[in-house]
């Protein structure tokens, strides 16, 4: 079992440089996109890591907004840079992201459901309003901050004057599928959401929508065979991430008290990740996770 990691990174070295150290092992190959915003952390890590046979840095860098289509830009360059490898499993990570198991039982767990493919593919008709309305503007920083507010005012308008407020018509209808950008699918699954959405042109389709990396991979997913193939359907959980968004400013930064509800035995879907982790403000967690890691006697949970 080869696992290709795909790391879309923009900052908190330290923790960066332990999540590579964590995932460079065992033959594993690592591609590295960096926000051209972080020139100093990207040199930092290329200094570092450049001579590492199993660690590739994407030359062509660009700035990346959260909310803009530049995220999926990147999400897209990052995978189409791993097609030259030979690998099973494309996992898609960031700096905030952690492994929960030592790395062969991730691997253990992968060849038990080999095939399979784990992103989440969910129907959301709250989430129209990101793609209907025009989002041509990435959000500022102060917008960011309060996007649930705004989320809430974007479905309020959608629902009451998006029939004449909608601009972008291609996604007018109702049925929205939806999923987390952190996943792990096959190599031919990988290849696939590249060729289609290069064929179809899906980056300019979408680039005047909110949060489009939530929502241009489902759509390729959805109208594939590799929906039939999916871990589980229409709910989250088929992703193998565990990630709390039952919080106001969603998602939560994880903490020692989540610890038994990441490794709880009664999870009904497996987590072989997690996120999102801030080393510095909750060290403790992220000590405890990599004491898990290393351990070559901590099996995981699933079967």
């Amino acid at each position: 079992m080869k696992i290709c990691y795909g790391l879309m990174l923009s900052s908190k070295y330290e923790q960066t440089c332990r999540l590579i150290d964590a995932l460079n092992v065992n033959g594993n190959q690592l591609v590295l996109l960096i926000d051209k915003k972080s020139e100093q952390y990207f040199q930092d890590l290329y200094k570092k890591y450049s001579n590492d046979p199993h660690i590739e840095f994407i030359k062509d860098r660009f700035d990346v907004y959260w909310g803009g289509i530049t995220t999926s830009t990147a999400a897209v360059s990052l995978m189409k840079n791993t097609l030259k490898y030979d690998y099973d499993y494309f996992t898609m990570c960031s700096e905030s992201c952690l492994p929960l198991y030592p790395d062969e039982e991730i691997k253990a767990f992968l060849e038990r459901h080999k095939g399979t493919e784990f992103i989440d593919v969910r129907f959301d008709w709250t989430k129209r309003s990101r793609l209907y309305l025009d989002h041509s503007k990435p959000y500022t920083a102060w917008q960011r901050k309060h996007r649930n507010l705004l989320a809430f005012w974007d479905v309020t308008r959608d629902t009451l004057f998006g029939w004449a407020i909608g601009k972008n018509k291609r996604f007018k209808s109702h049925t929205v599928p939806t999923t987390l950008l952190w996943w792990s699918t096959t190599k031919e699954c990988t290849k696939y959401m590249v060729e289609t959405i290069e064929k179809e042109n899906l980056l300019e389709e979408y680039k005047n929508t909110l949060i489009a990396d939530e929502h241009i991979f489902a759509e390729v997913i959805w109208k594939s065979k590799f929906y039939d193939k999916l871990y589980c359907q229409k709910i989250r959980g088929a992703a193998l991430l565990y990630c709390d968004w039952y919080v106001l400013n969603a998602p939560k930064s994880l903490e020692m008290e989540d610890l038994e509800r990441i490794y709880d035995p009664k999870n009904k879907y497996a987590f072989l990740y997690a996120r999102k982790f801030d080393m510095k403000a909750h060290p403790d967690v992220v000590d405890k996770i990599y004491e898990n890691r290393n351990n070559p006697n901590f099996k995981c949970l699933y079967k």
